[in-house]
């Protein structure tokens, strides 16, 4: 059976890693949880098996999601999607489940909406999981006004081979 694209309960989502850039298409209530399993499934499904000397998790639970902080500018940077576990009174942390956690539609994401994701890592300090909260590996493509082509995204207009031939 054919998958409706004009349903308005889909979404089609840009994952971005590096240069690479996943397109998914996935309903607004669908939980994050099976979007990462979509998602390293479909890298996987490529034959790749790291992202920028990256190697690929084994789990999905190991795939960080993150939203740019302006929807508008994505070179402004990413913030996590999930929201982190708030610490009480007592110092112990309270597990709290938010919407935004759990699907598109409650994270406020919209058709054609990029975002990053990045891998947990084991840590040489311990035996758990760690990442540097505030690396996101995401290279976006730029015009080069002067040179009439994109920068890392291809070439625009005449194409020269490195030896200054043109192709």
């Amino acid at each position: 059976m054919a998958t409706d694209i004009s349903n308005p309960e889909l979404l089609t989502l840009r994952f971005k890693k590096h240069k690479t850039t996943i397109l998914l298409l996935v309903s607004r209530q669908e939980s994050f949880t099976s979007i990462k399993a979509k998602l390293l499934d479909a890298i996987k499904s490529t034959g790749i098996t790291q992202i920028n000397r990256q190697p690929l998790p084994r789990k999905a639970d190991d795939v960080i999601l993150g939203v740019p902080i302006d929807n508008n500018d994505p070179s402004q940077g990413w913030i996590d999607l999930e929201i982190p576990d708030i610490e009480d009174d007592g110092g112990k942390k309270a597990k709290k489940t938010s919407v935004l956690n759990a699907t598109p539609l409650g994270a406020g994401l919209k058709d054609g909406m990029v975002l990053a994701f990045k891998f947990r890592q084991e840590s040489a300090k311990d035996d758990g999981m760690d990442i540097d909260d505030n690396e996101w590996d995401v290279v976006l493509p730029t015009f080069d006004d002067e040179e009439g082509s994109q920068v890392n995204g291809g070439d625009k207009g005449d194409t020269q081979a490195e030896d200054g031939d043109e192709v």
